[in-house]
């Protein structure tokens, strides 16, 4: 059977010997380790993503976003119990009127005939496993979420939370005396190395002069000392694992390899490293050194054995929107980078003021997921794939010409006169090309990942850099910096508006730039949860997505937000606008799982008419 939804987290279910694993709807499933679809759970009214999930022998135990806390069966996959996020909390310590806030935390623990997780209210909720009874709800040691609850050594737990701060004690007694800051970003994953009686955990942004630059895993004494780091990626690491005796421990994530530790000895000692695979991996199960399960952000499971070869994969067709780019002469016209090539899509008002919408082309070029497209007047395009490839096709697809570049391409960006196109990658160089015949026109050694570019209309060249969190502007035809313009978390894409305008998104939201005294000139990021990834201006007002499932509206003039949509299909990547002969603004958000989401603006506000998925 083919797996309906994109799955979120995989387990091993070691008393049935089957895998079990959420999705984005608010299912579960069991996979025989084979990766033969067993059964899935019947739909509940809680059918959002499903990010912390655990097991004990008799019951699944889940968690979606919005904070709702739910019980299955774990033979028959049948749901059993559920709390609302609303009512699930302690009211004397929360605010008036107070609302859970929607996060993709992960922290949920089985113990001793309990079940632990935060609320969503970022309390410690604390269950009855047979009954689902509430036994306590107490104020958390940390004051944000919890990504992970290690209770792996039983006496002494750990608790890691999404601010880099990892807490040492007792579950049980909510005391946890022992604090240590080992990342400055979320920590994904802590477990207990019973072979050496310490903790190992993951790491997304790093310490110090490595903040977004170098990420790795950390070890760390159960009495907080001993604090020691080792760097295998730039990227989030998303999960970390051992194998039953602690033996090997293994940990991947974004960089889509996996690294696996010869534990034998107290000292770091890597000893193979798997891919990188298809795409970046968001989970995985371990069930021995030669049975490794790894579940990627795509949807995809697959089972590798010791040397990495794939052994099986999971039925999932994935599909991903991640780029609407209209068409210079022709706004009506939308390029659409998907995870199988490039989609041209035509879109405008429908009867009854509804929304047409129509897939004319689809190219599949071979080079897999297409993640950005820029197209050119005479209707060619320029577009880089997870590959490593920056390419030039014809109107119909027919590739011009394409080249290897150095790392994974991130953001490709034309110039205003689009004879010059460039690209950033994670390796930090920007590339720049002729479009015309793809010869190499300059390189731009940034020195550190670089993951978003663009040409100001008077052809400066703008790009983002992960070290210290930068933007640095260039002139047209060398290397020294103009100017440069700071921020606090990665930035993840850069774009051109009509007039000129350059915008830039990532964690501190979509922001406006202003290139003549190299400064913010407005930022759009409230009540937006998570990484802000794409955004478009249309009518007076910005319309903001990412990571958090949402669109958030705001007032361009006072960047004030009139409306947040909440609970998208999946996670939004792709933004494009405009007004029709009708008069009536249409807004088309897409995103992961291959959904065009089509809206009508009114008086500035999104009201949605139609759900469509590519073909």
């Amino acid at each position: 059977m083919h797996i309906p939804n994109r799955l979120l987290r995989v387990v091993y279910a070691e008393s049935q010997n089957v895998l079990i694993a959420s999705d984005v709807r608010g299912r579960i499933h069991k996979f025989d380790l084979a990766l033969n679809l067993l059964q899935s759970s019947p739909a509940v009214t809680y059918d959002r993503p499903v990010n912390s999930l655990c097991l004990s022998d008799k019951y699944v135990f889940t968690k979606d976003r919005a904070g709702a806390i739910g019980k299955w069966d774990l033979a028959t996959l049948q749901p059993l119990d559920f709390y609302d996020e609303v009512m699930i909390c302690d009211r004397r310590d929360l605010f008036e009127d107070e609302e859970p806030s929607p996060s993709p935390n992960r922290g949920i623990a089985y113990l001793n005939g309990k079940v632990y997780t935060n609320n969503g209210y970022t309390q410690i909720v604390v269950l009855d496993a047979e009954t689902f009874e509430v036994i306590d709800i107490r104020t958390s040691p940390s004051p944000t979420f919890f990504d992970c609850i290690c209770v792996g050594n039983p006496e002494l737990h750990a608790l890691s939370d999404v601010e880099g701060k990892l807490y040492i004690g007792n579950l049980e007694t909510n005391e946890f005396p022992v604090q240590a800051q080992v990342d400055t970003n979320v920590v994904h994953g802590v477990v207990y190395d019973a072979r050496h009686d310490r903790f190992w955990t993951t790491q997304d942004g790093g310490l110090g002069e490595d903040k977004l630059v170098r990420t790795g895993v950390t070890t760390i004494e159960k009495d907080g000392t001993g604090f020691q780091e080792y760097k295998i990626s730039h990227e989030d690491n998303e999960f970390i694992q051992f194998d039953q005796d602690c033996r090997n421990l293994f940990v991947g994530g974004f960089n889509g390899k996996i690294f696996i530790f010869d534990n034998e000895t107290k000292e770091f000692r890597l000893k193979r490293v798997i891919g990188p695979l298809d795409f970046q991996i968001i989970h995985a199960a371990i069930v021995s050194e030669d049975q490794i399960y790894a579940l990627l952000q795509t949807g995809d499971l697959i089972q590798l054995d010791r040397r990495g070869v794939e052994v099986n994969r999971a039925l999932f067709h994935n599909r991903c929107v991640w780029i609407l780019e209209p068409h210079p002469d022709d706004e009506s016209l939308l390029y659409a980078g998907t995870d199988e090539g490039v989609h041209l899509i035509r879109y405008g008002p429908g009867r009854f003021d509804t929304v047409h919408l129509e897939q004319l082309e689809k190219h599949v070029h071979g080079f897999g997921i297409t993640k950005d497209v820029k197209p050119l007047p005479d209707g060619s395009y320029v577009g880089i794939s997870r590959s490593g490839i920056a390419f030039q096709a014809e109107r119909d697809g027919t590739i011009r010409w394409y080249r290897q570049v150095l790392g994974v391409p991130r953001g490709v960006a034309l110039s205003a006169e689009y004879d010059r196109c460039m690209v950033a990658t994670d390796e930090g160089t920007v590339w720049e090309f002729c479009t015309e015949d793809g010869s190499v026109l300059d390189r731009i050694p940034v020195g550190s990942p670089v993951y978003a570019c663009a040409y100001a209309l008077d052809g400066r060249r703008i790009v983002t850099a992960d070290q210290h969190q930068m933007v640095h502007v260039y002139p047209p035809d060398s290397h020294e910096r103009l100017g440069s313009i700071q921020f606090t978390l990665r930035l993840k894409r850069m774009m051109r508006g009509s007039a000129g305008e350059i915008y830039v998104t990532g964690g501190d939201g979509m922001v406006e730039l202003d290139l003549e005294n190299y400064a913010i000139k407005k930022q759009f990021v409230k009540y937006l949860t998570n990484t802000k990834e794409n955004g478009v201006y249309c009518e007076g007002h910005m319309y903001v997505g990412g990571y958090g499932y949402q669109v958030g509206t705001y007032r361009y003039e006072d960047g004030e937000m009139v409306d947040l949509q909440e609970y998208l299909p999946d996670f939004s990547k792709a933004f494009a606008a405009r007004v029709p002969e009708d008069g009536i603004p249409i807004l088309l958000v897409g995103g992961r799982s291959g959904y065009i989401n089509a809206y009508r603006i009114y008086d500035g506000i999104p009201f949605k008419v139609r759900e469509y998925y590519i073909r």
